[in-house]
């Protein structure tokens, strides 16, 4: 069975919204992007492990991107009471990036060395950096933005619907691999 059978087969059990795989070729790199990150609006820049400037500089990180032929792009979506609800849409995204770890360790298993980008690392309130080792590296998902990858137009040009409506939170999630 190939590679893309194999995961298609596994990821089926899952619980995404959507999915599409296509050639790292169609990611539509920008630096600008990495604005995102410089403008520290989450609160992380220079504060976690899997965040800039510790991740290297937006050029180093396309060169590794751009080291992988084949992209896998997934979503999940959740029904929240309010989208404004901060609170709500924090518990979204943990229920996402714990599916987000499940598909990682399909593409860990399946293929050599995958590099899993999602919304950024939650698994401690308080990262161990820059005093310690990262406490959960199997869990450590850089973010999609932090490596210069423009998520909404890739989203709309592999077909992911991303505005589900109102009340709706919609996170991705990005795997690179060799096959």
């Amino acid at each position: 069975m190939a590679i893309r059978e194999e995961l298609e087969a596994a990821l089926c059990e899952l619980p995404l919204y959507d999915y599409a795989f296509f050639d790292t070729a169609d990611i539509v790199f920008t630096e600008a992007v990495r604005t995102i990150c410089e403008g520290n609006d989450c609160g992380m820049y220079n504060s976690r492990w899997v965040c800039p400037p510790v991740i290297g500089t937006v050029e180093e990180c396309i060169a590794r991107c751009k080291k992988y032929r084949r992209a896998f792009l997934f979503s999940t979506v959740t029904e929240v009471a309010d989208s404004f609800d901060l609170a709500a849409c924090v518990q979204a995204r943990g229920d996402h990036e714990a599916i987000t770890y499940e598909v990682a360790q399909l593409f860990r298993r399946l293929t050599e060395n995958p590099l899993i980008l999602s919304t950024g690392c939650i698994p401690c309130k308080v990262c161990a950096y820059p005093e310690a080792p990262c406490r959960h590296p199997e869990r450590a998902f850089p973010t999609i933005e932090s490596h210069g990858i423009m998520i909404m137009k890739m989203a709309a040009d592999q077909g992911i619907n991303y505005d589900c409506g109102q009340n709706i939170v919609t996170y991705f999630s990005l795997v690179l691999y060799n096959d």
